[in-house]
């Protein structure tokens, strides 16, 4: 398998008692439900996993409350997995658990920020003169072409959503968006009317979006780990500034997530990771592309497919067999001890130590171990560096490890 991506949804997703079979008895979950709670000022996790609905899915605290189950979600599949993705990237909302993964922003800064982005739009949405749908069944031309004929600059009606070939959503003032699904069901689509609080992703949200941009200048935003795919652009972010603008459009402009999958698969990304409550970004990649396989952490068994197929154990076990059949050209019996005998200890007692189930380090940080010791073994042992790479990209490609900036 070659490149990975993680993905996380954004609001919809949401349910009472989400993530529960999968964060309890998780020590970060908790950890993270307390500085949700002494920075939001209420009780997060009493929400999420008791509700009621209704006030779960104000768009007020969905917003917090997602992010806060995908940020338990990643830090898991940290500990547990621990490979390092090509890209992320997140649906609406989901951009900012994006952020969050790839250390842009800290958890209580996207925190801070998603719960403003919640009250600027409810705020926005109190007019109540916008509104929502979902089209199935209709051909992008044609989407365009109703929005096109329905829509003027006070009566606005845009797509809001490239979710899929076969789902887009609309977005924006009432009059326009009735008038459009109108014409749309004449032509034989399937129109779904969203239970949302405002015509988000439309130039309505203009006055939230102004509000955010103010709101922004107060964080600070850090370089990322690795590159976050914009909603905007369905490009990754160049550079901090970018970021900033691209999360302010995102309020008024569309979320391109046909256009950001296909930016992953030509860039050679085969597995994807949904970091999240349900399996919605699973079900639209795959309608997207069929050579993108997705895997859930809110399904049983993808997650047992997760722990089975990316086991720590396996790559620590390969890595051994690569570090002793290695031919060795060095024969300075100090050097050899200290970089061959001396990792490949290290190496068999992490396997010893998960073998027997004693306290490990998070997955993230073994990984780091294990290309250490294998990088240090092939130096030691001299083998040349076209050779070396060669080696760690099979290991890579074996194991689904992220050596590619190792050599």
């Amino acid at each position: 398998m070659n490149r990975m991506a993680l993905v996380f949804p954004g609001q919809g997703s949401q349910y009472v008692g989400m993530g529960a079979t999968w964060h309890s008895g998780f020590a970060e979950a908790d950890r993270l439900f307390e500085e949700a709670a002494d920075i939001l000022g209420y009780d997060l996790k009493a929400l999420c996993m008791a509700g009621p609905m209704t006030k779960l899915s104000r768009t007020f605290y969905t917003q917090p409350a997602l992010l806060t189950i995908s940020v338990i979600a990643f830090r898991r599949y940290m500990h547990e997995i621990g490979i390092i993705p090509e890209f992320s990237a997140g649906h609406s909302l989901g951009e900012y658990s994006a952020l969050v993964s790839s250390g842009v922003l800290s958890f209580g800064d996207a925190l801070r920020l998603v719960q403003e982005r919640g009250r600027f739009m409810e705020e926005a949405a109190m007019t109540k003169l916008g509104s929502m749908i979902a089209i199935r069944g209709a051909e992008l031309g044609e989407v365009e072409e109703c929005c096109r004929l329905y829509s003027t600059v006070d009566h606005p009606a845009a797509i809001a959503c490239y979710n899929s070939p076969s789902q887009y959503v609309v977005s924006g003032h009432h009059t326009s968006v009735a008038l459009a699904a109108g014409e749309l069901e004449q032509r034989g689509a399937q129109i779904t009317r969203l239970q949302v609080s405002g015509p988000f992703h439309s130039p309505l949200m203009q006055p939230a979006a102004d509000r955010l941009a103010a709101e922004l200048q107060k964080y600070t935003l850090n370089e990322a780990k690795w590159p976050v795919i914009s909603n905007v652009t369905a490009q990754p972010y160049r550079d901090l500034d970018s970021i900033r603008q691209g999360l302010i459009l995102q309020m008024t402009h569309p979320v391109r997530w046909v256009q950001t999958v296909q930016y992953m698969m030509n860039h050679g990304v085969k597995q994807g990771i949904e970091l999240g409550p349900r399996t919605v970004l699973k079900n639209l990649v795959r309608e997207i592309s069929p050579n993108i396989e997705v895997l859930s952490l809110d399904r049983d068994l993808d997650r047992f497919e997760l722990g089975s197929r990316f086991s720590i154990r396996d790559w620590i076990a390969c890595s051994l067999s690569l570090a002793v059949s290695t031919p060795n050209a060095n024969w300075n019996e100090d050097e050899y001890r200290k970089g061959v005998i001396l990792p490949v200890r290290r190496l068999e007692k992490l396997l010893r130590n998960l073998e027997s189930g004693s306290s490990s380090p998070p997955a993230s940080e073994q990984r780091q171990e294990i290309l250490e010791c294998i990088c240090l073994v092939l130096q030691t042992k001299q083998v040349s560096e076209g050779e070396r790479k060669a080696m760690l990209e099979q290991l890579r490609r074996d194991q689904d490890g992220a050596v590619s900036n190792l050599s």
